[in-house]
């Protein structure tokens, strides 16, 4: 038996951090793994929850869902899906019909289905879907023992071994069940939890943060498993320190920057160092946004970012005594500006808050001297 696992597709989320239009298409990755699964003649794929963003997806994407799925029919292909917390699964919001080839799972409790594959094999496969945000009790204990009466058992699981929130599991737990296979889903960063419990990770990611971008390619016999991790995805986000000690000009520094862009299908966040010939123009351009803007020209670029130089260039700079960048209240902030959500969820970014510090760390960096070797904490 041949197939292939795959999870948090979230078909409906655009990518995140990117302000350039392109050209580009995050829900573009299913049909990617419909032509993987058809051209590996696989006899079965499992979609392991959050294949949409939320829990009320548009008929545009709910069609092009089913329609990529119904494709694998015509090859004898099935699939089995489940969903997760973010799509979790409400009948109500759904105008398709899955096609015939698509086992759905639409219970919160823990069901079974034994699949007939075109090979004469057959499988049993047990799941759950989501029909809330969160589900806060372990659900291992519902799965069932292996099925002895066909020639495998796949358990589907969206959730997490840490926390509260999302089915916490155990893997001794999943292990005791004496499956051939967990597949799992939930957690965007690939990860082999053991031999047979796999995290694929998302197979398209939308941040910087999501680098494992894998499908599992898996084979079943009566007395073993392989898998193989496979990266079909369109687009990459990269981050590239670069080093400009050698450049001792401006254009010296745009030709190096460029000539390290060399993936159209990137979406690149740059950091540069050792930049003190250049150090005031360099801020400058960065500053007003001029030398993002010719880069974007040509490449997608995300964000652009200074390291504090190890020697100053700036010449007016005050010495200070021992000092500690104080920590900033977001939460006050929050008060001070409108109750918009995007406001909102912006300031409770993580990513963002740090960002926010690095910068003024950055700054302090540049136009102060510390007594305290000249750190800023």
């Amino acid at each position: 038996m041949k197939f292939i696992h795959t999870a948090d597709l979230h078909l409906d989320r655009e990518f995140e951090g990117v302000v350039q239009k392109t050209p580009y298409r995050p829900y573009k990755i299913l049909e990617m793994i419909i032509d993987f699964a058809i051209s590996e003649a696989v006899d079965l794929v499992l979609f392991v929850g959050d294949n949409f963003h939320c829990a009320h997806p548009s008929i545009k994407i709910q069609s092009y869902f089913a329609d990529q799925l119904a494709r694998l029919a015509e090859h004898e292909i099935q699939a089995a899906v489940i969903f997760g917390n973010h799509d979790y699964y409400r009948e109500s919001v759904y105008w398709i019909e899955f096609p015939e080839n698509v086992t759905v799972f639409k219970q919160e409790s823990v069901e079974s289905a034994t699949l007939c594959l075109k090979n004469g094999e057959k499988v049993t496969i047990s799941g759950f879907s989501y029909k809330h945000a969160h589900i806060y009790e372990d659900k291992i204990s519902e799965y069932p023992s292996r099925n002895l009466e066909g020639n495998y058992h796949i358990g589907l699981f969206h959730g997490e071994f840490s926390g509260n929130n999302f089915a916490p599991a155990n893997l001794s737990d999943m292990l005791a069940k004496d499956y051939d296979y967990w597949a799992l889903g939930h957690i965007h960063l690939a990860n082999q939890m053991a031999r047979n419990v796999i995290y694929p990770g998302t197979p398209q990611g939308r941040t910087k943060k999501e680098q494992t971008n894998f499908v599992v390619l898996g084979t079943l016999t009566a007395s073993a498993l392989e898998t193989d991790f496979h990266d079909l995805a369109e687009i990459h986000f990269e981050t590239l320190t670069l080093d400009l000690s050698l450049c001792d000009t401006l254009a010296q520094a745009l030709t190096f920057i460029k000539s390290n862009l060399t993936e159209t299908t990137a979406f690149y966040s740059l950091i540069f160092e050792n930049y003190e010939k250049i150090a005031e123009n360099l801020q400058e351009a960065i500053g007003n946004d001029g030398l993002i803007e010719e880069l974007r020209q040509h490449y997608v670029i995300v964000k652009l970012r200074l390291q504090p130089l190890l020697v100053e260039t700036v010449q007016a700079r005050i010495v200070v005594p021992d000092f500690t960048l104080p920590a900033i209240d977001f939460a006050q902030i929050f008060t001070n500006l409108p109750p918009k959500k995007e406001i909102q969820k912006l300031l409770g970014d993580s990513d963002f808050q740090a960002e926010v510090m690095e910068n003024l760390q950055l700054f302090a960096s540049q136009q102060f001297d510390f007594e305290n070797e000249d750190k800023v904490t």
